[in-house]
């Protein structure tokens, strides 16, 4: 599994992200520096939980983001993707 950022340095309340999760696995949770990703209200998760979309960026978000795949043998978390707001 991949996890892939549109950008990882973005400006405060002008920028969007879009985070992808490409995985062969339907299992897939989402952990925000290493906890589970409560989703605020300007997150939007993709209907299958690859695609995590962030609008607007705001300084709270800055950190590392994962996904973490799993089946019913095994899960693996994605080496972290880290994003940096500038402000």
């Amino acid at each position: 599994p991949t996890l892939l950022a549109s950008n990882t340095t973005v400006t405060e309340n002008e920028d969007a992200v879009v985070m992808t999760c490409y995985t062969d696995e339907n299992s897939i949770n989402w952990l925000f520096n290493a906890t589970s990703l409560r989703l605020r209200e300007r997150m939007k998760l993709s209907q299958d939980h690859t695609t995590l979309t962030i609008v607007p960026v705001r300084r709270e978000d800055v950190g590392n983001y994962q996904c973490k795949v799993s089946n019913p043998v095994s899960s693996t978390e994605i080496a972290p993707v880290e994003l940096d707001v500038k402000y």
